[in-house]
Parts: structure tokens; sequence; C-alpha cells
């Protein structure tokens, strides 16, 4: 165990979670995975010191407890709060979707792969807008697939820290202050976010067509710059349309709605999950199809496992989140 860990194996917490292992960690936070000694299953224990400036377990809590019921989400099991630590604990899933694309041998997924699973995440994502939240670091290590024959081919969104209340007390859309500040990873982030902007829903969207483009070729143009300001640059001046070679033709509608769409626009979510559904249909693609990953080894993603953070080092180093307070995913 080393010094800043805030429990280690066999540690129980509330006389319910036993840690068994630490799985992820760094800037502001820590996951294990814990046995549950109630339900007899392994679980995701998420934690923060209780001493450090910035708390966003609070955040991560409110969003998970709005989202019960809805799909794509895991499952909150309980939370609270002690001198050492604040804490969550919710449902373990399996390998996360960038662990998921760097595993293929061409770092990419097939079309059929990536049309499907990023329909699901499109759903995710409307989930979160409707109650109010925009989840605001969509990127795929915050997507992971279900780690049991039950759910291994459902698509889970993960880690609301960053996650930001867009509407008011009458549910209408909040004033955009004039500087808010960068939020997400610079390889995902809208031009809006480079531009410390108040970001709404339709950054989310733009995060999830960037995501479709490295999913379909492997790569984003800007994939090799660290640089915060130098990729919102070549965002700025790069022609989006370019990227549409590479997708259906459906999805020059997917762009062009999502270049149309202000801060205070609602997205047409109907009209951009019909175009995942369009295109799915046009391929003769099937929902039974195996995943990329299944092909390979079908056994490896319904085999209980811890993997939802195994190269979380890794993945820091490749898209740095900003700012540090969601360096911790589940």
């Amino acid at each position: 165990m080393s010094e800043a860990d805030l429990l280690q194996p066999g540690n129980v917490v509330r006389d319910r979670w036993k840690v068994l292992t630490k799985i992820g960690g760094g800037g502001f936070g820590q996951i294990y995975e814990a046995f549950d000694l109630l339900t007899k299953e392994n679980v995701a224990l998420k934690l923060e010191s209780a001493k450090q400036p910035k708390q966003v377990l609070k955040m991560e809590v409110t969003v998970l407890r709005r989202l019960q019921g809805k799909d794509h989400v895991c499952k909150f099991l309980g939370g609270g709060t002690n001198e050492m630590y604040n804490y969550v604990v919710m449902t373990l899933q399996g390998k996360n979707l960038a662990e998921l694309r760097r595993s293929q041998t061409r770092q990419c997924f097939s079309l059929s792969t990536s049309l499907r699973i990023s329909a699901q995440i499109l759903d995710a994502i409307e989930s979160i807008h409707s109650i109010g939240f925009l989840h605001r670091d969509i990127k795929p290590s915050n997507f992971a697939m279900g780690r049991l024959p039950s759910n291994c081919r459902k698509v889970y969104m993960l880690d609301f820290g960053l996650a930001r209340k867009y509407t008011n007390a009458e549910g209408t859309v909040r004033a955009a202050r004039p500087q808010a500040g960068f939020r997400g990873t610079v390889r995902y982030a809208s031009i809006n976010a480079h531009k410390n902007k108040e970001m709404s829903r339709h950054d989310d969207l733009w995060s999830l067509f960037y995501m479709l483009i490295e999913f379909v070729t492997g790569q984003l143009p800007w994939r090799r710059i660290k640089d915060k300001e130098q990729v919102g640059q070549m965002k700025e001046k790069y022609d989006h349309s370019t990227f549409l070679k590479n997708l259906p033709s459906e999805f020059k509608q997917f762009l062009e709605h999502i270049q149309s769409l202000d801060y205070v626009d609602k997205p047409n979510y109907e009209l951009l999950k019909s175009l995942f559904h369009q295109s799915i249909a046009r391929r003769s693609i099937k929902e039974s199809e195996l995943f990329d990953w299944e092909k390979e080894t079908e056994d490896e993603v319904i085999t209980p496992n811890s993997a939802v953070l195994q190269t979380q080092q890794q993945q820091q180093q490749k898209e740095p989140t900003q700012p540090i307070v969601s360096s911790f995913e589940l």
C-alpha cells in the first residue's frame, strides 16, 4: 500500500464492502474493487480524501442517484463520508472503450461495432441531459461494457465528477457565464470548451462525434498534440466535413445538426438516433452481431474482471482531463 492510499485490501467500509484491490487512482481520487458482504457480489468503491480542497464526489453521487432507473447507468449501492474520505459504491463494469479500441489490431473498430456502441452512447447522453445535467467529459474511457453475461453487450456511462446542472429551478437553461473555464479532455473537447465558453448540450454531442471518428479510423488529427490551445486552434481551422468520408452518408446530417445548435438549443435526439438506426439498417447490421472484441476472445468480455481501469495511468497520459479532479474514473 502506498502512503497515499486511503484503503488497503481487507479493510471493510460500513461493515459491508470489503476492499479487494485498488484498480485506479491519481489526481484527487481512488477506485477499488470490493466485495459486497450483503449481496456477495464484487462492486466498485470510489473515494476522495475528505481533506482535499476540491470535492467532486458529491456531484458524482447527485447525478448517479438522479439517473437511477435509466439505461446505461451503474446501479448506486451506497455512499457516505467520514473524517478520512468521501465514498460512493456502485456496480462494477468491465473494460472501457478506450482500452477495447487500443486492444484491436488496427487500433480501431469496425463500422458495425462503432455504430452500435455510439448509438448506445447517444442514448446515455440523452439520459443525463433529460435530468438537467451535462456530462462535460464525454470520452471513450468514461464508457465501459458490462462485465457479466447478462449485460456484457451494454455500454455504461461513467464518471460524473465534471457534470454541471444546466437548468434552473424552473427547468429553463441557466444563463451562461462569460468565462466558464476549460472542462473535459483535450482530445475530445468541443471548440466551445477550448474557448472557455459555458458548455451546453451540443458540446457533449461534439465529443461523441469525435469519439465516433476515432472508433472508425483509429485516430484524430490532433491525437499527438498535448497543448490545449494548439488543439483548440486545430479544431477551429479543421474542415470537419472531411471526417464524413469515413462515415455513412447519414452523418452529414448529424454534423450539420450539431453545428447548427446554439447554447440554449435542445438537440433533436430523435433525429440523431434515427441517423444511427438508418445507417445500421442500410448496411443490414444486426444487433446480435458480435462486437469486435467478442470475435477475438468472447470469454474475455463475460469473465468477471476488474479491468475498468487496468491501464489508468497510461490513459491519463494519453488523454488528460482538465481539471485534474476528473482524473479518476470508474
